[in-house]
């Protein structure tokens, strides 16, 4: 079981456990708009020009805490293990770009939704052409991720790059004579790919066809991979979300909102124990406020549950997670951000994520002027796997915070915690008591992922309870590493 804690405490509050939400379904896939909504724009990142408000050098880990602070040194990306976290990116145009944001910021995953270029065609949409074999530069790019110890998942979509000259979201994948060509190309990929591709995702955002279509697709789809590169991890799901105006909190902008009842037609259509991994797409500018951002756990858990109860073993992929930092006219998305804060709602998504147990890519194409945060949160979750921690926290005033405990592969032990409501610019942070009940600890050190610091916190004994006092957690994570800990 992983840890899953969220707190609303001015009291000694104990562990909480997730609930699980019940889930409506639908009986199919069809007119569910896709991830991105009409009449929104992107943003070259040489067109953007970070506005980096807020003090990024507040040392203050720990109140009437004296002790030195030391800067922390994020290591280099080849000799960190696996941390789950990537970087989602579109096309050929996108992630030859993203090589060194990705390479200098400690993303060991890499999402590539089409071979081929990214580009808007009437609107948006994804420009298809005939590929009947990979381009030398393509070689080249994957070559030099996987080279470098980042490990690719790819769809296997329309948008890159159709054997045949069908357009996109004009396949229904219910003919035969659609269905063989996108085999033909799926055995053209993989074949192409074997043993360098670590995974592949059967279609990007399947919401223009049937869950029976898309089922059928998978038991067809399956068995030619397998052949080909049986190592291979088969991603299915991908699943979207819709668009609405008007929701609480949005004012003129846009809310996304997870198709949940589309994912749960998929995992009870009788294919979920062929395949690997179920992915979904879960937050795009989503607010703090809104039930989705802070009722997510309980969604996770619930999608685990019934996966679980249909046969499925495997891995879970969260995927596109994107706040956006710009606004032009036209925007429709939800509300942009700055830098600072869409940072700090990163941080909590990928630590949120891994402390749910999913793998998690990001999207950083309007975040990549400042992604030092990241990378800290990156570096400081490699090998860290979910488990479990007994920990109450004691405020001076009602707080949501919530918090996720790993164990990291030197035997240390991990906790990341953070007030999760509306961030802001300049966090002083709340002061805040943990208890460990009957726990020790050699050494505790507090990580401020946005000062880049680390400092040796004050610890203390009581009736053999290990007790952090004065801890400022602060609207991002705060990261406390704890050396030689003994606890039941």
């Amino acid at each position: 079981m992983y840890s899953k804690q969220y707190v609303f405490s001015y009291l000694l509050v104990i562990v909480l456990i997730v609930a699980c939400v019940p889930s409506t379904s639908t009986d199919s896939l069809t007119n569910i708009t896709t991830d991105t909504p009409p009449n929104s724009t992107s943003q070259s990142p040489g067109d953007i020009t970070p506005e980096i408000e807020g003090d990024l050098n507040s040392s203050t880990l720990q109140a009437n805490n004296n002790l030195s602070t030391t800067q922390f040194s994020p290591r280099p990306l080849q000799e960190l293990p696996d941390n789950h976290i990537g970087v989602h990116t579109e096309g050929f145009d996108r992630y030859s770009e993203a090589t060194e944001d990705v390479m200098a910021n400690g993303f060991k995953r890499l999402r590539i939704q089409s071979l081929t270029l990214f580009g808007e065609d009437e609107g948006f949409g994804v420009k298809t052409f005939l590929l009947d074999s990979i381009p030398p530069e393509v070689d080249e790019v994957i070559n030099n991720y996987i080279n470098n110890g980042v490990m690719i998942s790819l769809d296997l979509w329309l948008g890159t790059g159709y054997p045949i000259n069908f357009t996109e979201y004009d396949t229904t994948y219910k003919s035969e004579e659609e269905i063989d060509a996108y085999l033909k190309y799926v055995e053209l990929i993989v074949r192409h790919f074997k043993d360098r591709i670590s995974s592949y995702e059967i279609l990007n955002e399947p919401g223009y066809i049937s869950t029976e279509t898309y089922a059928n697709l998978i038991k067809k789809t399956v068995p030619v991979i397998q052949e080909i590169d049986p190592e291979a991890t088969i991603i299915i799901g991908s699943t979207p979300g819709s668009w609405e105006n008007g929701f609480p909190g949005y004012g003129q902008y846009q809310r996304f909102e997870l198709s949940v009842d589309i994912l749960n037609n998929l995992l009870e259509s009788g294919v979920v124990n062929m395949v690997d991994a179920i992915s979904w797409h879960p937050f795009y500018d989503n607010i703090p406020s809104d039930p989705s951002y802070q009722n997510y756990p309980q969604t996770v858990q619930a999608i685990k549950d019934l996966a679980t109860s249909q046969g499925f073993s495997g891995e879970y992929f969260a995927d596109e997670i994107l706040w956006r930092t710009v606004a032009e006219e036209g925007f429709t998305c939800g509300p942009p951000l700055s830098h600072m804060i869409a940072a700090k709602y990163y941080t909590r998504a990928i630590t949120e994520h891994r402390g749910l147990g999913l793998n998690v890519t990001i999207n950083i194409f309007f975040q990549s002027p400042f992604l030092a945060p990241i990378h800290n949160t990156n570096d400081i979750l490699a090998g860290a796997e979910p488990t479990d921690m007994a920990l109450s926290l004691l405020t001076d005033e009602v707080a949501n915070i919530r918090y996720y405990a790993f164990n990291l592969p030197n035997g240390d032990k991990l906790v990341a915690l953070w007030t999760n409501d509306e961030a802001v610019e300049d966090d002083p942070g709340l002061s805040t008591t943990l208890t460990f009940p009957q726990s020790s600890v050699e050494k505790a050190t507090g990580i401020d992922v946005f000062s880049g610091l680390e400092q040796e916190l004050i610890i203390e004994n009581e009736n053999g309870d290990l007790v952090i006092p004065d801890l400022l957690v602060k609207d991002y994570p705060i990261f406390i590493r704890f050396e030689g800990m003994s606890n039941p």
